[in-house]
């Protein structure tokens, strides 16, 4: 497994879910806060096979190390790191009935290694097959007390308690969310269910922000998330949100409309 050189850093994690929106939100935090590219993660053969090009975000500007973004290939699992946050991207889905295995195998002993103060799983779920379409856009789950801190904390309902009910934080209100027990499906939000369960059985520090999405351009949703995310962690938002380069082309560049140009409109 991976060591990190920061222990106790909080750790968010996308699954990969409904219209990707999870690592597109990541995407946006990791370049607004200049997280910077750590490592790849070796996850044993249990994701399908993903490289492409690499979006590092601008350096901090006290680095003096570069000036540049050191872009390199990208793969199914990343890790970016600093002495706060550490995000674990997930890009591609896992095999078939690989989800358990790379639950127990790879998210696991990472997690437990590296220590982590707080997880936050970011998902997205399929709207046009939820059964009550007429519900709130987001569901926030907790799995511990925010007055604890760290990992070996104990939570505060047994574990029998808490499969059935999940804990629920009051202290801060918070309308745009639901809270509530563990929903029995939630289509298209793949390992979410699985992990959950596994953060209730090992005691892990363990949140999470769920969104009701469709496919589509889902440029929005990510910014909504990554503020809802920012909300769930109490970190304030930055002053401006920098998306990655490749944003830009997603739907084509914009031509430029005029005489000079030989389009007209």
């Amino acid at each position: 497994m991976m060591e990190l050189p920061n222990k106790g850093t909080i750790l968010i994690l996308p699954a990969v879910s409904s219209a990707n929106v999870p690592q597109l939100a990541v995407d946006l935090l990791v370049h607004s806060f200049r997280i910077p590219f750590y490592s790849l993660l070796d996850h044993g053969g249990l994701l399908y096979p993903f490289a492409g090009p690499r979006e590092d975000p601008a350096p901090l500007e006290n680095d003096t190390a570069t000036q540049l973004p050191k872009n390199g290939i990208a793969s199914s699992l990343e890790v970016y790191h600093n002495s706060s946050v550490t995000c674990l991207i997930q890009r591609s889905p896992t095999l078939p009935a690989s989800r358990g295995l790379f639950i127990s195998k790879v998210l696991l002993p990472f997690i437990q290694q590296n220590k982590f103060s707080r997880i936050l799983l970011l998902s997205s779920t399929d709207a046009s097959r939820r059964s009550d379409p007429g519900g709130q856009r987001v569901t926030s789950i907790s799995l511990y007390d925010r007055s604890f801190q760290g990992i070996s904390t104990p939570t505060i309902l047994d574990l029998s308690r808490k499969i059935a009910k999940l804990s629920v934080d009051e202290s801060i209100p918070q309308p745009e969310y639901e809270e509530y027990a563990l929903p029995p499906r939630l289509p298209g939000s793949g390992i979410t269910l699985q992990f959950l369960k596994v953060a209730v059985t090992h005691n892990l520090p363990t949140s999470s922000v769920i969104l009701y999405v469709y496919e589509g351009d889902n440029f929005a949703d990510a910014y909504y998330m990554a503020e809802m995310a920012l909300s769930a962690l109490e970190i304030a938002s930055p002053p401006a949100w920098t998306p990655p380069p490749s944003w830009e082309g997603v739907y084509g560049r914009k031509q430029k409309v005029g005489l000079e140009y030989g389009l007209y409109g």
